[in-house]
């Protein structure tokens, strides 16, 4: 997994009017398949699911990629916090406000930039990326 700054997708979302998240759920699903191995998770068509259902799906998808996030901590014998449901909650209540749809982003960007120091070994990513 990319190590990247957890506050810059949220930021780069708002900025870009939402165009860069798009961006950012193919790009870190696509890590997370390749970090997990898992055969479930398929970038495309989640970003092809996630227009067509008007961003609706982004919600499972990130739910989804939480759970893989806490399954590869499971799997490796590390501690590690779900944090999916509340990651869930945060996404699907940022279809009334927005707001906490930023912050689900965060909190994800972070389990990410957390499970690609287990995989590296903890000196991983010393230089966070921007995209």
């Amino acid at each position: 997994m990319t190590r990247r700054e957890p506050w810059m997708p949220a930021v780069l979302t708002l900025v870009t009017c939402g165009v860069y998240y798009f961006y950012w759920q193919y790009v870190t699903t696509e890590e997370l398949k390749n970090a997990t191995g898992r055969d479930d998770i398929n970038p495309t068509t989640d970003i092809l699911l996630t227009l067509l259902c008007c961003g609706l799906w982004s919600i499972y998808v990130q739910y989804r990629n939480a759970q893989a996030v806490h399954a590869a901590f499971q799997a490796r014998g590390a501690r590690h916090e779900d944090k999916s449901t509340l990651i869930l909650i945060l996404h699907a209540l940022s279809a009334l406000n927005g707001a906490t749809g930023l912050v689900a982003i965060l909190m994800l960007q972070d389990e990410y930039n957390k499970l690609g120091d287990l995989a590296g070994g903890g000196a991983y990513g010393s230089a966070p990326q921007t995209f």
